[in-house]
């Protein structure tokens, strides 16, 4: 059976490249591959890898997309092999037969087994908000298998008891879980309606991105994806998300990290990224003014300034961008 991919699986994103970048790039294209692959329940799941040199992996937070990362993959493509894959349940990925599944240390052996896959050996890892808690668990299932970390508007803890520096989304979280319990196709109907209420598209606007900053179509787009996944995935997902706790163990991780926060984030307060800079022993914190819970969509040209810092602290460094004459060179 043929398979069939989709025809756009990343968002590019509504930014343009500047006259300066596509002057640099020239007329070069970095290689994309597009696949899927059976994970150890059968899952299918989708990847993309994009461009060439040391590998970057991109992971993404609860119910997102790789829109969320598409300035990054879009600048780092050009001299590193960057590469992301959708989470169980997730848009180009399968939703899996047991919803029990839907587990953070399970996407984590989703992750293990693309490397796998791929032939990765020690990457560096970037993670957003959920994501941040993918590539901590990645970690600690393979603690060999990491050159380092990027934890972009993450907590190491039960997310729940700090979201908008309150508790109060827990008990409207266990509403939700029962009431979907009960009758799952009213939840689900009622979740699909919110799709076209301008109110509810411009809180979810307002809560994760800075509206002055993030082109309104990303935004847009966002809002989109969410109404258009079942909400069975959200609050599975949420229930196993809640209840992750990193604090105990992170003191012990010899990784270089970097962590970044946006100085308004209004989901995961500014002080859970300190925390986090805290408890890694070899970390730094960057705070990105002006940023929401969505930095790199924010200010995706800072955010890239302070990764690739990041990356050359690291030695961690990219391929050259092929000219005609290296071209001409490499075939003579």
């Amino acid at each position: 059976m043929d398979i069939q991919f989709p025809i756009q699986p990343r968002p590019p994103g509504a930014r343009k490249k500047s006259v300066a970048e596509r002057s640099r790039l020239g007329d070069f294209r970095p290689p994309v591959t597009h696949g899927y692959l059976k994970s150890f329940d059968g899952t299918k799941l989708f990847y993309s890898t994009e461009g060439l040199g040391k590998p970057l992996i991109f992971c993404y937070g609860l119910v997102c997309s790789s829109l969320h990362w598409t300035y990054q993959i879009e600048h780092f493509r050009q001299g590193y092999k960057t590469i992301w894959f959708d989470y169980r349940g997730h848009h180009n990925s399968e939703v899996p037969a047991n919803l029990k599944t839907l587990t953070l240390e399970n996407i984590a052996r989703d992750l293990r087994i693309l490397l796998d896959e791929l032939q990765v050996e020690k990457p560096v890892l970037l993670g957003h908000s959920m994501g941040v808690n993918v590539v901590l668990e990645f970690y600690r299932q393979n603690p060999d298998r990491v050159a380092g970390m990027v934890l972009a508007n993450g907590t190491a803890q039960r997310p729940l008891e700090t979201l908008f520096r309150n508790n109060a989304l827990q008990a409207g979280f266990h509403l939700l879980k029962a009431l979907h319990d009960k009758s799952p196709e009213l939840v689900s109907a009622f979740w699909k309606l919110n799709k076209r209420n301008p109110i509810s598209r411009t809180l979810i606007g307002l809560g994760g991105f800075n509206p002055h900053l993030t082109p309104q179509e990303d935004i847009e787009l966002y809002v989109d994806q969410v109404a258009d996944m079942d909400p069975a995935i959200l609050i599975n997902l949420i229930q196993n998300y809640d209840s992750y706790d990193a604090t105990a163990w992170l003191h012990t991780v010899p990784v270089p990290a970097l962590v970044l926060a946006g100085e308004q984030d209004r989901i995961i307060p500014l002080e859970q990224q300190e925390l986090l800079r805290q408890l890694l022993p070899i970390s730094r914190l960057e705070v990105i003014h002006h940023g929401s819970h969505c930095p790199q969509m924010d200010l995706p040209e800072l955010v890239n300034l302070k990764i690739e810092q990041f990356l050359k602290d690291l030695s961690y460094d990219p391929e050259p961008i092929p000219t005609t004459e290296t071209a001409s060179q490499s075939i003579e």
